[in-house]
């Protein structure tokens, strides 16, 4: 694939490489010895840049993946050569686990290969197995690497359905949030773990429920479950953090949907809305 970038400022040619990628990308480069060229010209990393000059290099760096595919009903939101959007949903794994081979990463890839393509595949957010809703997937390192760190350059919008009536309108939950040992399972931490950033603003107050959005600021696993736990609010269906759903024997639908997502695809803004799963039903 033909990658460009232009040049911000003089510099010399690594510096200019390092700003507009990851360290990751950036040490593939090397390691793979991709040829790079300015305005055309082979360059070497240490010689001089100028502003307004083009980068381009071809990077075509394969990963094979050792999980089966097979197919299923794939949702796909939107997609061209770089970036697929998809309506994930519920109950199924982003990524396969020792335990569970099936997810939709292998989908995705059964779906691509079916269609002549074998890219490498890079979740830019992931959702929990029980979570639905729009999931991006960068098609390249390149692409995958221009929106890194992710929470500086995707907008990811939530709806989840929280017990209980909510009486703040709005806030901002600033917390760390650590893993329990020998569990699955988060909790906010005083001291540990990583910083954890959440908005939300109420939508609407049910009888005894609360339509909440979140909007992340970062990415942490169960960050918003743990949250809205935080809030003494959690989410109706989750069995790992509401109590009232915690024993029940039946697999339990988790309200929670990721239902808005924003990015930057090579300077054009994209923005995807989906509908709440539940949102035809009473609640």
């Amino acid at each position: 694939m033909k990658i460009k970038y232009i040049v911000k400022e003089d510099s010399i040619l690594s510096m200019a490489l390092k700003e507009n990628m990851s360290k990751k990308m950036y040490k593939s480069l090397k390691a793979h010895k991709i040829d790079i060229y300015v305005n055309g010209n082979l360059t070497k990393l240490y010689q001089q840049v100028r502003k307004d000059d083009i980068i381009s290099f071809d990077y075509d760096v394969k990963k094979e993946t050792s999980w089966d595919l097979y197919e299923s009903n794939v949702d796909v939101v939107f997609e061209d050569d770089n970036y697929l959007v998809v309506n994930k949903r519920r109950n199924l794994l982003t990524i396969p686990t020792e335990d569970n081979h099936k997810s939709l990463y292998q989908e995705l890839l059964y779906y691509l290969k079916n269609k002549g393509q074998s890219p490498v595949l890079s979740f830019l957010n992931r959702l929990d197995y029980q979570t639905s809703g729009l999931i991006l997937i960068a098609k390249n390192k390149p692409s995958a690497s221009r929106l890194s760190p992710t929470h500086e350059h995707i907008i990811r919008r939530y709806n989840a359905l929280l017990s209980g009536i909510l009486e703040t309108d709005n806030g901002q939950i600033t917390t760390y949030i650590d893993k329990e040992k020998e569990t699955i399972k988060r909790y906010v931490s005083n001291d540990s773990g990583k910083i954890a950033i959440t908005n939300y603003k109420v939508i609407k107050r049910n009888e005894d429920t609360t339509l909440v959005e979140f909007e992340l600021q970062t990415g942490r696993t169960h960050q918003i479950r743990v949250h809205s736990l935080y809030l003494s609010h959690p989410i109706v269906g989750d069995k790992l953090y509401n109590n009232e759903f915690e024993n029940s024997e039946k697999e339990e639908d988790l309200f929670l949907c990721s239902n808005y997502l924003s990015f930057d695809n090579y300077g054009q803004k994209m923005e995807f809305f989906i509908k709440n799963w539940w949102e035809d039903e009473k609640r």
